[in-house]
């Protein structure tokens, strides 16, 4: 499956750019999508088997992470930054992504931010302002696309809050118990 990865818009660190690319390719015509933002609300989302980390007993600790799910008979998850191949069925992406979750105080046990597809390629844009530090450096080299700026001003902020914003908030549970299946 990871011939996939060569043939899909990917920039590093720009995982919600990375799920609004994929979510316009033809081969998702006609099939059901879901995009899911990790968040937490202490701020620090633990995953695992994620390429940025050479070894897979230890997590990476990301502010937020993005991924895209695509079902026509079953829940796939489809992230460009996995370990695990793509697509990967939720149950096993959910397993191998997000473990040990008793450990987490619950301050950092994840959130994940359900939506549309369609939602979300008409509400999302960013000006890439959350990757500059501030002398205005990038944290990450941006990607060679121009900036999805479609509606003239950022809603990125909306997207990575905990609280509230589109879609619907789960638990880990409830992602497990809602799309595993």
């Amino acid at each position: 499956m990871e011939e996939h990865l060569t043939r899909f818009k990917y920039a590093p660190s720009f995982c919600e750019e990375n799920v609004w690319q994929l979510c316009r390719e033809p081969i998702f015509e006609g099939i059901e999508l879901k995009v899911v933002f990790v968040l937490s609300h202490g701020g620090i989302c633990r995953l695992w088997n994620q390429k940025i980390c050479g070894d897979t007993d230890e997590p990476v600790c990301w502010d937020y992470h993005a991924f895209l799910m695509a079902s026509d008979e079953e829940w796939m998850a489809w992230d460009l930054d996995t370990k695990l191949g793509m697509p990967i069925p939720m149950g096993g992406y959910i397993a191998n992504t997000f473990r040990n979750p008793d450990d987490l105080p619950d301050i950092f046990e994840p959130v994940f931010r359900v939506l549309d597809a369609e939602e979300y390629l008409s509400t999302f844009s960013s000006d890439r302002s959350h990757m500059q530090g501030p002398g205005g450096e990038w944290m990450a080299n941006p990607p060679e696309w121009e900036p999805i700026l479609q509606l003239g001003e950022s809603t990125f902020e909306w997207f990575i809050n905990p609280e509230g914003g589109p879609g619907e908030l789960l638990t880990l549970e409830a992602l497990r118990l809602g799309y595993s299946c």
